[in-house]
């Protein structure tokens, strides 16, 4: 993320930090597993390998767990099943921005693109890559509007449904529960937040009475995916800690290099990624990730259990994972893949390049959003792809060209499209500033695998 792009945050440095930081070499401090970091609150209602290149890493210890989310989601649904999945040059051709609730076929790739927001002036958009859009069940989508705030649509007609009167600590900390559709998470200074959303009830469900003041999390993570594991950070001592939501537990904390922010919570809730180390749940490093500092990335898991982190790499790592668009680095055993790279047929990764992996219906599938050059004309230039990142299933489809100029327009940082992969992944939600043009809105890619 371009964080100065964002200065209006109070959390910026902070999240500048987890960037760029790189672990200490003194060991964190491990705070008690088990030890209660938080008071419950009763409803207190505060208003209403086929190509594959693998390299070795440093192996990181611990079981990837298990997502009480996820069971039985694991099928063996091919998502890519009559996409385009060549490497040749298909130029994107100009095409006429679909109106409200109106569909167009992207004309190199075949897809069904719809145009679901009109935001007259100003933008409307997805929070972030790495944040899930849409509700358990896929009934809601939650969006952002800038200057605005989060704005609630029907998940399946993409009605506008009202605003939602949230603060969280970023705009991208917001937590749908994974089981429950109605549910979502998100902290506000140092109370968690649990919203309602059918009867637009907020309460206080757990207060860090760990912290004193604001706690914040890493935009670049989501929550676990049963919904239970949270990386957080107390900005005002600069303690690190893995929060368990249902117990209101914190597992492992640490004040040790503080610039390193929150750690980023992996799908198992067992893992997390912090700076360029993985920890476990008690905040010990167990293991590396081999990659050339922080870029855009998401992590996901796939069907054997292992946790991942799913990251575009513009330098090769210090122990020689090959640059690439998409690079899945295993969180458990410490290997990584160029799935999307020149070392697998494709070009050297373009700019604006995102990543979203919070597939939990679906694990393994991932989402990447590439601005690359505007004219749209070479391969992944302008381009939505969908990958399965399962070893022994590795397949890259491409889904359409989503025709926004990112930092090369008006908008900026809100001109990027930040595609989001649904929980099932057969949808995707990117912005689009559609060529250039001085409003960014919101649109969906319905996969063939869709069904309303």
């Amino acid at each position: 993320m371009n964080w100065a792009s964002r200065s209006f945050r109070s959390v910026l440095l902070v999240a500048l930090a987890v960037l760029v930081g790189a672990c200490g070499g003194s060991g964190p401090a491990i705070g008690s597993a088990g030890r209660s970091g938080g008071t419950p609150e009763s409803a207190v209602t505060t208003d209403s390998p086929t190509g594959a290149v693998q390299t070795g890493g440093t192996p990181a210890a611990g079981a990837a767990g298990s997502a009480t989310g996820t069971s039985g989601l694991a099928n063996a649904a091919d998502l890519c099943d009559g996409l385009v999945q060549d490497k040749l040059p298909h130029p994107m051709a100009p095409l006429a921005k679909p109106e409200l609730l109106q569909t167009v076929t992207d004309p190199q790739f075949h897809t069904t693109i719809r145009r679901i927001t009109n935001v007259g002036s100003g933008v409307i958009k997805p929070l972030y890559s790495p944040t899930q859009a849409w509700s358990a069940d896929e009934r809601y989508l939650l969006l952002y509007q800038v200057g605005h705030g989060h704005r609630l649509y029907d998940g399946k007609t993409y009605a506008f449904i009202r605003d939602l009167a949230i603060s969280p600590a970023d705009l991208e900390q917001v937590y749908w529960d994974t089981t429950d559709p109605d549910i979502l998470y998100y902290v506000d200074g140092a109370r968690l937040i649990r919203y309602h959303v059918a009867t637009d009830r907020k309460e206080v469900y757990r207060r860090f009475d760990n912290c004193t003041g604001q706690v914040t999390a890493d935009s670049h993570a989501w929550i676990s995916w049963d919904a239970r594991y949270l990386g957080l950070q107390c900005v005002d001592t600069g303690t690190s800690f893995i929060y368990r939501i249902d117990t209101g537990a914190v597992l492992g904390s640490t004040t040790a290099t503080p610039d390193l922010g929150a750690p980023s919570i992996a799908p198992s809730g067992k893992l997390a990624r912090w700076g360029t180390n993985v920890v476990d749940d008690s905040m010990h490093v167990v293991g590396a990730l081999d990659v050339d500092g922080a870029e855009h990335a998401s992590l996901g898991r796939l069907t054997n259990g292992h946790d991942t982190y799913d990251a575009v790499q513009f330098d090769a790592g210090p122990h020689g994972t090959p640059v690439g668009t998409l690079v899945v680095f295993d969180m458990t055993d410490g290997t990584s893949r160029v799935l999307v790279g020149p070392s697998t047929g494709y070009p050297y990764p373009p700019s604006g390049t995102h990543v979203s992996a919070e597939i939990y219906r679906n694990p393994g599938w991932v989402f990447v959003s590439v601005v690359g050059d505007t004219s749209g004309q070479g391969v992944l230039d302008q381009e939505l792809l969908l990958v399965n990142t399962n070893p022994g299933h590795t397949v890259v489809c491409r889904i359409g060209h989503h025709r926004s100029w990112g930092k090369e327009g008006p908008n900026d940082y809100w001109g990027e499209p930040h595609v989001t992969g649904s929980p099932t992944g057969t949808r995707a939600v990117f912005a689009s500033d559609w060529g250039g043009g001085s409003t960014v809105d919101t649109y969906v890619v319905e996969l063939p695998s869709y069904r309303p």
